[in-house]
């Protein structure tokens, strides 16, 4: 199972040093999302970008929605399809400390280490790691920028960004939404459409800039302790919305024992005893319900419903207060006044179609100066806007 990271390492290490080489190159960047993001914090984790030469493999690395977690990749009983939820597979070795990249010592266990800590300085890649709401709510995020304890922010290193997708999902649903996803006696609709992909468009163009030639990334941007914008779950303000239940839970990473010679990659107690979880924080939400201290899209900075990044598990058969892997929650913003919606509606917002569609434009302008959008993208970001003003006002 460990030698997957090493075929990531030495194929570019070829590519990047060997003379007769069928792909050269002089940089290397990858890119994983939710399973493979995991394996790439992993493969941060074992010290794996330095080649059997001495030499520097990866130059960039892209985490994306990986969470907090690592993977099940390099060690007896390895299981690499493994992930972690609050219903299946969290006692295997996924969302396990350390979770940020200084290292750092659980007060609790007395365990110090970090990402980088089997990692020569001169070899740390640029990384960016990308997360959406719902790896908050359903893969620990939080936990990859605050001490262990969860008392206090930590910043990552210089040559790392952390970016929160805010109010996204896991991954993008299409739009319209189809009716059949449409929640019982409920505005919101299963699945949340808020389109993030065009902020990962432009970040790639980010790393590539970073790696290729020095140009500084946007900040690191994401929700924090210090200004609370990082917060318990029973401190979250979201609006109370008729036929939206608000989530008591969210997905936590335990402290797990899998014996005295794990250090080594040897599992011998399975499964593992269990400790306390680690501190579970989400992001602070506006008046609409949307989340802040994130990378605003166009649909946040002009919103016209509440993109929740989480979604419970109503009309299954149980367990319907838990969450739905990896699914938010669509809630379209009322039309027209609505006394049993405390949020506004879209008319008093912003009147008509000509007026919200010059605010969409200036929220796009405003993430192009920003780095979060590209330019060409900034017409394709409107016409998404447009689309859900067209939609929403003619239900």
């Amino acid at each position: 199972m460990g030698l997957g990271l090493a075929a990531i390492r030495d194929m570019i290490s070829y590519a990047k040093y060997d003379e007769e080489s069928a792909f050269p190159v002089a940089r290397g960047i990858a890119i994983g999302i939710s399973q493979t993001g995991r394996f790439l914090r992993h493969y941060l984790y074992e010290g794996f970008n330095t080649d059997e030469d001495g030499r520097m493999a990866l130059d960039g690395i892209m985490a994306h929605t990986a969470g907090a977690g690592r993977g099940s990749f390099n060690h007896r009983f390895a299981q690499p399809s493994r992930d972690a939820h609050r219903y299946s597979a969290f006692f295997y070795p996924t969302d396990i400390f350390p979770f940020t990249s200084r290292t750092q010592t659980d007060t609790v266990t007395g365990w110090t280490d970090g990402l980088f800590a089997r990692m020569r300085e001169e070899h740390r890649p640029k990384v960016f790691y990308t997360n959406t709401g719902y790896e908050y709510w359903g893969r620990a995020a939080g936990l990859i920028h605050v001490s262990p304890d969860g008392a206090g922010d930590v910043a990552p290193f210089e040559n790392e960004r952390i970016y929160h997708l805010a109010s996204g999902q896991h991954f993008v649903v299409r739009f319209p939404p189809p009716e059949r996803s449409r929640m019982a006696d409920s505005p919101g609709y299963r699945g949340n459409p808020l389109n993030f992909l065009l902020t990962m468009r432009a970040l790639l163009v980010r790393m590539v800039e970073w790696v290729s030639d020095g140009t500084e990334p946007p900040p690191a941007t994401h929700p924090r302790i210090a200004d609370g914008t990082l917060v318990p779950i029973d401190q979250i303000r979201f609006p109370h919305i008729p036929g939206v239940p608000f989530p008591t839970v969210a997905h936590e990473a335990y402290r797990s024992d899998y014996g005295p010679r794990w250090s080594q990659g040897i599992i011998e107690r399975q499964p593992p005893d269990l400790g306390a979880a680690f501190p579970v924080l989400l992001p602070q939400v506006d008046s609409l319900g949307n989340e802040m201290g994130g990378v605003p899209s166009v649909e946040i900075q002009a919103p016209l419903a509440t993109y929740a990044p989480w979604n419970l598990r109503a009309g299954f058969a149980g367990g319907t207060t838990e969450l739905t892997d990896f699914f938010g929650t669509y809630i379209p913003l009322p039309r027209v006044p609505d006394a049993s919606d405390p949020r506004p509606d879209i008319g008093s917002l912003y009147g008509n179609r000509a007026v919200y569609l010059a605010l969409a434009a200036r929220a796009a302008d405003s993430l192009v100066d920003r780095g979060f959008l590209l330019p060409e993208d900034s017409d394709r970001a409107i016409r998404r806007a447009a689309e859900q003003w067209d939609w929403i006002m003619a239900r």
